[in-house]
């Protein structure tokens, strides 16, 4: 089956967490060293106990609503919304001191070791920019993402890091995609966006009018319908084919 778009893009954009790189173990495993360390008795489930109540939790948080053009209340915003979503995970599950345990995993996430790039990602990044291709990282992660970017070699793999807080707006809004393109330049028919979010990464670019891809890395999970003319990739090796370039 032949994927490829009807034009090439002049500028890729790529969400970063689930998309070039993910967590080292689990964030549940991270979560339950640093919760015995503050405090919480340790259980032979708990790293598994903590990564269930995670998922949960991230999947009904709402999505943060920022200020335009003031990028220090919405950092503040981010790291708000980072300790409501690690209460949820932590609720109930025995004593802890929660502030010194909170900054402690916020900075943990901060450390590029905790992240690592899945295993294409190097190879891929310099194929599309030997091309003649723009790169953008274009991600709802919070200001933490530029160290982890440095830590892990991507800054220089790309041309922009556009994070929600510096837009204004998060994914799956069409602000972040504005903004990712207008850098550039361009108009967004001009790009194309791929993450593996579904929501947040094809349905909003693609409503936002950039061509749109989704990166299913698991295939075992349902292959939900797609929106019209969005793709839909195992890996980042379909994307040079993909684009046409």
């Amino acid at each position: 089956m032949n994927l490829r778009f009807r034009h090439s893009p002049q500028l890729v954009c790529l969400d970063a967490a689930g998309t070039l790189f993910q967590v080292r173990g689990s964030v549940g495993a991270i979560y339950a060293k640093i919760a015995v360390a503050h405090g919480l008795p340790d259980r032979e489930d708990l790293a598994n106990v903590i990564e269930h109540r995670f998922r949960q939790a991230f999947a009904a948080m709402p999505v943060p609503v920022y200020r335009f053009g003031d990028r220090i209340h919405n950092d503040r915003v981010d790291q708000q919304w980072w300790r409501e979503l690690v209460t949820r995970v932590m609720e109930g599950l025995g004593p802890l001191s929660f502030p010194d345990f909170f900054d402690r995993v916020y900075v943990a996430f901060a450390d590029p070791s905790a992240w690592e790039i899945y295993p294409e990602v190097d190879g891929i990044l310099e194929n599309l920019r030997a091309r003649g291709l723009r790169l953008a990282i274009v991600s709802n992660f919070d200001s933490r993402l530029l160290p982890v970017c440095e830590g892990l070699g991507l800054s220089d793999a790309v041309d922009a890091v556009i994070i929600a807080a510096d837009a204004g707006v998060a994914k799956p809004g069409p602000g972040i995609f504005d903004t990712a393109v207008r850098r550039f330049g361009l108009q967004p028919a001009d790009a194309l966006h791929v993450g593996d979010s579904l929501t947040e990464d094809a349905e909003g670019a693609s409503s936002a009018g950039l061509l749109a891809v989704h990166l299913q890395r698991d295939w075992s999970d349902a292959a939900i319908a797609l929106p019209p003319g969005v793709r839909r990739i195992r890996d980042l090796r379909a994307l040079p084919d993909l684009v046409g370039v």
